[in-house]
Formats: structure tokens, sequence, C-alpha cells
């Protein structure tokens, strides 16, 4: 089913306004018109054609249905071609309704209306041409133009075959730039929703990549001094005690800070990815050996700081996950950045898992999206029982150009 062309209740408004000042034009106009009969009759017919069209004017009705659109087209060239009849002035109200028309039909509607209405205002200028030509001799009133009715004819029809043909055109364009607006508008809403389900998506993951580290490291602090403390208090366990207490305040202390950079957009000027990495890997150091291999090209360009803080995270996650899940003593850390891309490697030797089974955590997925993000590749090769391998590969070159892009 065809749609009227969306129109705003600000542009029918002006719509509404410039018909009312069209109507008052033809008052002013069939006035000053020596063809117009002033009697009680004429008076009359005009005041009841301007009533009706101001009453179609009143609303615009693009939300009925296709045949009451028709039929409310209908009835306003009806409503002219009977003024024409009544010899009132009305051609600026043929033309906003043919535009009106364009809003409200289909093409082929538009274009098969307009030509009906022409045609039945081209035979009645035709039926009424001979009173014209006799009135015009007796008048002696330009009579030479009246010699010849075929060209009077031929005239009139190419003047409004043109006019109606112009107007046609513009209406076409009004009424698709009116759609092509209402569709911006709605890409312009699709596209704020999708951006704020990803910040929002992007808030979850730094808070999951951030606090999920630090909170899984504090609770293996706790449950160590828990177990410290039910062994007996003396000098071996009281330092235990104390040392893990201290770390869990630490820890608690870095959840806080980290909680408050998640809520923003981190952009840290002096964000050292080695320095970050090393004091990541010496946190792991009391439930895991971390063996970190950092090799970042300094004499090229320097990183980005989100590529440096994002592949900071994918390795906070990754060895969060190695220590909540592998069951592993050993892992391997190593980010080697060559010239023309980011190889980034995590290992251990746990207990490892079945790839293609589908998971509930959110860290790995976390991982895949951060990585989709860089315009990186993500690959886990993992067996049950011999550990697991995660590899992530940056192209360098392709990821800065997409940080120039929307920088």
């Amino acid at each position: 089913m065809h749609t009227a062309a969306p129109v705003s209740p600000k542009v029918r408004t002006v719509l509404r306004w410039v018909e009312w000042g069209l109507m008052a034009h033809a008052v002013v106009a069939n006035f000053l018109s020596p063809d117009f009969s002033r009697s009680p009759a004429g008076y009359g017919q005009l005041f009841v054609f301007l009533m009706a069209i101001g009453a179609l004017s009143w609303r615009l009705p693009t939300e009925r249905s296709l045949t009451y659109r028709r039929l409310y087209v209908a009835a306003g060239m009806a409503l002219l071609l009977l003024s024409n009849i009544a010899q009132l002035e009305n051609s600026e109200l043929f033309s906003f309704t043919i535009i009106k028309a364009c809003l409200l039909l289909p093409r082929v509607d538009v274009i098969l209306s307009t030509a009906i209405f022409c045609g039945l205002r081209l035979g009645y200028f035709s039926q009424m041409l001979p009173t014209l030509i006799e009135e015009a001799k007796a008048n002696m009133q330009d009579a030479q133009r009246y010699l010849n009715p075929q060209r009077i004819r031929l005239e009139a029809f190419l003047d409004i075959t043109v006019t109606s043909t112009f107007i046609v055109l513009m209406g076409f364009i009004f009424a698709a730039e009116q759609r092509s607006r209402r569709r911006a508008q709605v890409l312009a809403s699709k596209v704020e929703k999708l951006a704020t389900q990803l910040e929002r998506s992007r808030i979850a993951r730094d808070i999951h990549d951030s606090l999920g580290h630090s909170l899984t490291t504090l609770y293996v602090q706790l449950a160590l001094a828990d177990r410290y403390h039910h062994e007996g208090i003396n000098e071996g366990s009281r330092h235990k005690l104390q040392q893990a207490i201290a770390t869990s305040q630490q820890l608690a202390a870095q959840c806080l800070t980290e909680a408050r950079q998640s809520l923003r957009t981190i952009h840290e000027a002096n964000f050292d990815l080695e320095a970050a990495l090393l004091t990541l890997s010496e946190q792991m150091h009391s439930s895991l050996a971390v063996n970190l291999n950092v090799k970042l090209n300094v004499k090229g360009s320097p990183l980005p700081q989100q590529l440096s803080y994002q592949l900071y995270l994918i390795c906070k996650e990754g060895l969060a996950n190695v220590q909540k899940h592998a069951n592993a003593t050993k892992a391997m850390l190593s980010v080697v950045h060559t010239k023309d891309k980011i190889v980034l490697t995590i290992e251990d030797n746990g207990s490892g898992f079945e790839v293609g089974k589908v998971t509930t955590g959110y860290g790995l997925q976390g991982m895949k999206e951060r990585s989709q993000l860089l315009g990186g590749q993500l690959t886990v090769d993992s067996e049950s029982g011999q550990g697991t391998q995660l590899q992530l590969t940056v192209p360098l070159q392709q990821t800065l150009n997409r940080a120039q892009s929307t920088s």
C-alpha cells in the first residue's frame, strides 16, 4: 500500500498558511476581474468556494488510507473545476492542489488525476471559446486574436500542459525531499540507539576487564588470609596474613580507581603499555607465574593511546581467565610490535577447554569484541589437558588508518 510523504507538523503549518494566502489572493483577483459577477449570487459562489477550500486546507490527510486521500484530492480538483465554470479566478490554487496530490498519492495517480483535470479544463475552455469569440467581437476587444480558434486552443493546451508538468515535477521533488528527510530522521534515531548500545557495551567491557581481574586477585588474597588465620597464629603465618591483608587493601584501592576510570573514556597521556604489563604480571605472582615478553618497536611511530589501552585490557582479561578458569601454574604473555603488525600471545599450562563449546562467560566474548574494534584476528587453540594458546594479530597500518579516520 502506498504511503503518503511524511510531512512534519511545521511543514503542515507552512502549507496551510500558504494555501490561505493563495485564497486571499484569489479573493483580490476576483474583485479586480471584470468577469466577476458583482451580485449576491456571485458573492455567494465565491464565499462557498472559499469555505470549501478552507475546510480542505485545514488538515492534510497523510495518515489516512489511499482511498480517502484519492477522494480528498478529487474533491479539491472538483471544487476548482466548478469555480472555473462559475468564472472565478483560482490559477494559483490549481497549482497548489497538484503539489498536495504529489504528497498524498502515488506518482501514477498524480499524473492521471492531473491529466484528467487539465483535460476537463481544456474541454470547458473549448466549449466556451465560441462565446468568448462573440463577446470579443461585440466589444471590439482584441478581435484579431480570435480569428484563429485552432491557434487559441493550441496555445491553451501548451500553456496548461507545460505549467502542469512543471508543477508536477516540482511536487515530486518536494515529496521526495520530505521522504528523504524522514528517512534521515529514522536513521539518525537508529544510529543514536546503536551508539548508546555500543557505549553501554564499551563500559561493560571496561568494567569487566578492569574490575574482573582485580576482584579475582582480591578474592584469592582474602582466601589466603582466611587460610593463614585458621592455620594458627605464629610468626610465619602472622607475616603471611599481614602481607595478604596489605595486598587486599592495595587491590581494593585499585578496584576503586579502575571503577572511576571505567566510567569515562580513558586517554591517559602518559600510558605506558610495557610498564602496565609488568605491573600486571607482578600482581599475578601470588597465584600464577607469568613469563612476560614485551618487544615494542620504539624506533617506529609510538602506538596510539587507545590501541595501547585496548591491548592492555585484552592482556588483562586473558590472564584473568587463566587465573580463574585454567587451573594453571605458569603462563606466558608476549607482545611483539613489528613494523606492520602487533602479535599478542597468551599461553598457559592449564586444563584447557573445548574451543567449539559455547561458554557463558563474558571474558572471551569481550576479548573478541575488542579484537574486532582493533581490526585484528583472534585465534584460540586449546585442548582438554593440553593448555591454551590465545593469539591476536593486529595489522598496524589498517588500525592506524581507522584511528585517524575516527579522530
